[in-house]
């Protein structure tokens, strides 16, 4: 007997699932340059640097000459579940690379004093991860899942060679398989293979992602009386993430499920943004800035497979035999052109102590459409320890991307293309940070190291419970400096 679903209602308390979505895309990962990783990002006040004018285009106008500058970057992320590393990638990258020039009137003490031009290349975010996630005596399958969203569809809608026109691919999927039928009365109503009760004794959802978020720049900053900087900055984003899970179930008499999707964003958008820096005394900063939505034309591709390994009886020798089906979908393409990065914000105040190193405060915001927005609370230190040689250190945090009761399982509509049925969330994260450089008079050498600690959650389908692990991250940045004397 196989059993009905008595759980719609469960579904529409659940989160929308396009929210993992935006969530991926918009994440930002605060790297740069190895002053700007080592004190945590925390220089919107600060400025005099490649990506320091990245938050804050104000900061280019403290530039005094031509800069030539260069970061790459190895990043190894591990992901830890209940004490256990689940997964591990590494990353190697340039991080940024950009070229100062400029022109400067030294005659000149008030008015525009300094023009200068910036064109840069930053690495905004890797989306590297790889992880497997395991569970043992699971009431809920997939299966069910796919039955609950096939109620109230027709049968012959799932049987015509042109079906893959009109969505329902999971349903399609799985009614291919066998892994879900119609009750013999009522062929709107839809049953999952499985028994009443019946447990599904082991999954496994194995979660790969790649690609980065990129931006490519061109930067104006001016110095006004030594007093006011002002910035401005155009950014091209280009964005390319790849999705790709594997899912397994066993249940029953060595039964199973495999379903397999894949999917893949692109895309490319334009923004701005303007800032401030002004130096009313000789120990004091305040910076500010606004970084525009990006309108971005955003690409998905989608795909996917699904196997089962079922008995079933043999209709030519009347015998139950386990017999494996397969099924799998064409590719799906759609562009959305209205899609956007979120509204950007920041303030900050660095404290200076003559040449013996500064102090650095910041607070970011992140405005999402119909989400929670982001907080970013920063810290950054600068101290020189010897004449041309300086340390870094700083601590960042960002707040979780939705609010504690929206973690829920994510919910895709019952009439779509998509064959991805998990949903993971990025929650909260920490960042420590501490950097070592020599300051010649005609380059500059730094190193820093950043650790970030990231928790997040992870569903296998709509009706499991999550697994809730945390991402260690040791970034290590190199960046070298030349600049005219």
């Amino acid at each position: 007997m196989k059993r009905p679903l008595f759980i719609l209602s469960l579904l529409a308390l659940t989160f929308a699932a396009n929210a993992q979505d935006q969530q991926i895309l918009s994440q930002r990962d605060w790297i740069g340059t190895a002053r700007y990783v080592g004190m945590a990002g925390a220089m919107t006040a600060v400025g005099g640097d490649p990506s320091a004018v990245n938050d804050n285009p104000a900061g280019l106008g403290i530039f005094r000459r031509w800069d030539v500058s260069l970061s790459l970057f190895v990043k190894p992320d591990h992901v830890y579940l209940d004490g256990q590393n689940i997964g591990a990638v590494t990353k190697f990258s340039a991080s940024q690379a950009s070229f100062v020039f400029g022109w400067t009137d030294p005659t000149k003490v008030r008015g525009l004093i300094t023009n200068n031009v910036m064109i840069s290349y930053h690495n905004l975010a890797n989306f590297d991860r790889h992880y497997t996630c395991t569970n043992t005596d699971i009431p809920f399958s997939l299966a069910d899942v796919i039955a609950a969203k096939t109620n109230g569809v027709e049968e012959t809608a799932l049987q015509p060679a042109e079906r893959w026109g009109k969505q329902n691919w999971l349903s399609n999927m799985a009614y291919d398989t066998y892994l879900i039928s119609p009750d013999a009365t009522d062929t709107k109503r839809w049953y999952a293979i499985l028994d009443p009760g019946q447990l599904v004794s082991k999954s496994r959802l194995t979660m790969r992602e790649y690609g980065r978020a990129e931006q490519f720049s061109l930067s104006w900053g001016g110095n006004i009386s030594n007093r006011v900087y002002l910035g401005a900055t155009l950014n091209i984003i280009s964005i390319d993430h790849t999705q790709s899970v594997e899912y397994y179930e066993i249940f029953g008499d060595d039964c199973s499920l495999d379903n397999n999707s894949y999917v893949h964003h692109s895309g490319v958008g334009v923004n701005g943004a303007v800032g401030i820096i002004a130096h009313p005394v000789q120990f004091l900063r305040i910076g500010a800035s606004f970084i525009t939505p990006s309108a971005v034309s955003l690409t998905t591709n989608n795909y996917g497979d699904m196997k089962s390994a079922l008995f079933m009886t043999n209709p030519k020798t009347g015998l139950v035999e386990k017999t494996a089906y397969s099924v799998s979908t064409p590719n799906n393409r759609y562009t959305d052109r209205a899609w956007s990065t979120p509204l950007r914000s920041s303030i900050g105040v660095a404290f200076q102590a003559l040449h013996y190193g500064l102090a650095s405060f910041q607070y970011d915001y992140a405005h999402h459409k119909n989400m929670d927005d982001v907080h970013t609370l920063k810290v950054g230190l600068e101290g020189v320890i010897v004449d041309r040689f300086f340390l870094n250190l700083g601590y960042a945090y960002e707040s979780s991307f939705l609010k504690a009761n929206q973690y829920t399982a994510g919910v895709l509509p019952v009439n779509t293309a998509r064959t991805d049925a998990y949903s993971q969330y990025i929650r909260f994260a920490h960042y420590a940070s501490a950097g070592f450089g020599y300051h010649g008079s005609i380059f500059t050498i730094h190193a820093a190291y950043r650790y970030r600690w990231q928790r997040g959650r992870t569903f296998t389908h709509e009706l499991a419970e999550p697994d809730d692990w945390y991402a260690v991250t040791h970034d290590i940045v190199l960046t070298l400096d030349f600049h005219t004397r």
